[in-house]
């Protein structure tokens, strides 16, 4: 058996000197120290970010849209509420019918009475100072043409603001309020 200079001796009390077994010197690496301390670590950074960044600025002269529920549109009095279904307009808060989507489409009169109505809603709230707004409400299955068709017809009663919204119910009786 030939010596190393790095094996350990030892001696035997009864005989000759003999080299220790050689043992590894790469050891388990314990890591779950480290894993505590990155967690403390990723704690404490989490905690300290700040959200300041992730706030965007708009643009000088950028208007950002804004939302507002139907009710306090309306309640605002500054809105007028019109309801399209495929089969029946519905006008204002009492629901007056003013006809259907193809009377509204093919017949004059129909046009003529609803612009009548939106014009003259529209310059009272313009007398009273403020802007006016139009709310439309359509059905889930009305056609874009037909909104819009609708937008084009409402612009030129002066309404400044066209708010949209979608009737996601069958339930008559919720959406008209009655």
């Amino acid at each position: 058996m030939r010596w190393r200079k790095t094996d350990i001796i030892k001696r035997r009390a009864d005989g000759p000197f003999e080299p220790r077994p050689r043992t590894s010197k790469i050891k388990d690496l314990n890591i779950t120290s480290l894993i505590d301390i990155l967690t403390i670590l990723l704690v404490f950074m989490l905690k300290n970010i700040s959200m300041d960044a992730v706030v965007k600025s708009a643009p000088e002269g950028m208007l950002l849209p804004t939302t507002i529920t139907k009710d306090e549109l309306v309640q605002s009095g500054l809105a007028i509420n019109v309801k399209i279904y495929t089969d029946k307009i519905l006008y204002g808060t009492d629901n007056i019918r003013v006809g259907s989507l193809d009377e509204f489409i093919n017949k004059e009169e129909v046009r003529k009475s609803l612009l009548a109505l939106l014009k003259l809603e529209a310059q009272r709230i313009i007398e009273d100072g403020n802007v006016p707004s139009l709310l439309i409400q359509a059905d889930r299955e009305l056609d874009c043409r037909y909104i819009t068709e609708f937008i084009n017809f409402s612009a030129s009663a002066s309404f400044a603001n066209i708010y949209f919204s979608t009737i996601h119910t069958d339930n008559l009786k919720e959406v008209l309020g009655v």
